[in-house]
């Protein structure tokens, strides 16, 4: 392997999401950054925030400084797609936020202010890399590999055109593949959160492309997070962190603990299992929620993000929930953030990149599509709480696994990517 030079590596980023945006990618993002030596970082990203994103401003103060220029650029959509783009989804025709987003006019911009600061410093990339979603930034990245000719990193937070939940009809879905292939076929390399991703998108290429896909999982960071506490024991907390929607819902949940009060309702007893965030798209009642006793299910607005590492840490136990699928690629930030809470973990996933990491943390996983499993899983993950809630002050899961997500090894393998291209 290349060993990086004592000269600092000249890093061009783009990440339109970065704090004060409150998503897993401008988490993720800084994080990254935060923890990278050796590396001098120009980025570019988000500037003003649409309406509908969530803005954070405790969400890491510090995350300017951890890149060497940071370059603000604010995204306008011209007033003309913004109108035609009301007028489709009218219709359910969503060509301009789906090819790939509508952060696609953001390019523009973009390429404008990194040419007036290159013209300005006389800068000069040695390194290039593009974080997407949204996959847009990709398509910036595209330009700057034509105009710099330098080694082009294009990191993907989730699947591009193979994405399930992204709704794509058959035009979508060749519109997002063109553009999925010129990121591949150009860049030097391409980078996803779990194995099971590269498969998925990688499969469809060429064995050249395929050689230049590396893994680089998220990162979780340990000073965020409080020790946990002894509890008394009187009472079981399980939390959901994240939002809800489409077919990512708590039914399977639901139906498991209608079928457990109807057997062994004092299992339950003192019991509270909480979601904290958003839920669209199906209505409670319709899936089982009215059937329950009040006060078993809680829902709770959305909190920032430090907020949301605190109730991780203060929980007894913490869930996943996914859609129902024969398998599923996704990495979830929230499960990284879980493993540092070092709360026990049970979820309610197909077969896939989350269900293999909670085995390995030595959690509970149930697929959601089989309700039988599901009851006497949650079963046993309450009577296990209950257990543990007598020694609940110490770390919960796999230790070598949890070492695996710290952001010192994360940033180690980053760097170890960029040293294979310098």
């Amino acid at each position: 392997m290349t060993v990086m030079s004592a000269k600092p590596i000249n890093l061009l980023a783009v990440s339109y999401y970065y704090p004060p945006a409150n998503n897993p990618r401008a988490v993720q993002v800084s994080r990254l950054f935060e923890y990278l030596d050796d590396v001098s970082t120009v980025l570019v990203c988000g500037d003003k925030y649409s309406a509908d994103d969530r803005i954070d401003p405790t969400a890491n103060i510090r995350a300017e400084t951890f890149v060497n220029k940071c370059l603000r650029v604010k995204f306008a959509q011209p007033s003309w797609k913004r109108a035609s783009a009301r007028v489709a989804y009218q219709f359910g025709i969503q060509l301009w936020e789906k090819s790939p987003d509508r952060y696609r006019d953001w390019k523009s911009d973009v390429l404008r202010a990194v040419q007036d600061f290159t013209g300005t410093t006389a800068y000069k990339p040695d390194v290039i890399i593009t974080f997407g979603s949204p996959m847009s930034d990709h398509l910036i990245g595209l330009e700057w590999k034509k105009r710099y000719q330098v080694p082009w990193i294009a990191h993907f937070s989730d699947p591009w055109a193979d994405n399930p939940l992204k709704g794509y009809n058959s035009l979508h879905k060749r519109i997002n593949f063109g553009m999925e292939r010129s990121v591949i076929k150009n860049a030097d390399r391409v980078v996803f959160t779990s194995q099971e991703t590269v498969d998925l998108v990688m499969n469809k290429y060429a064995k050249r492309h395929a050689t230049k896909a590396r893994v680089l999982p998220h990162a979780y960071e340990p000073r965020l997070f409080a020790k946990p506490e002894k509890r008394n024991g009187s009472s079981i907390v399980v939390r959901y962190l994240g939002d809800l929607y489409m077919q990512r819902t708590p039914a399977p949940l639901f139906r498991a603990l209608k079928t457990v009060l109807s057997s062994d309702a004092r299992l339950l007893e003192g019991v509270r299992f909480e979601f904290v965030g958003t839920n669209t798209d199906f209505n409670l009642s319709d899936i089982g929620y009215d059937d329950l006793p009040k006060g078993l299910v809680e829902f709770r607005p959305t909190v920032d993000y430090v907020s949301s590492l605190a109730l991780m840490s203060s929980a007894d136990g913490l869930m996943v929930i996914d859609a129902p699928a024969s398998k599923s690629v996704f990495l979830p930030s929230k499960l990284i953030d879980y493993i540092g809470a070092a709360r026990p973990v049970m979820g309610i996933t197909p077969p896939g990149t989350a269900a293999s990491l909670i085995d390995e943390l030595g959690g509970w996983v149930i697929d959601p599509r089989d309700d039988v499993r599901t009851e006497q899983t949650v079963r046993s993950f309450i009577s296990f709480l209950r257990e543990r809630s007598k020694d609940s002050g110490c770390a919960w899961g796999n230790p070598l696994t949890r070492k695996r997500f710290e952001p010192n090894t994360v940033a180690a393998n980053f760097k170890a990517i960029v040293a294979e291209l310098v």
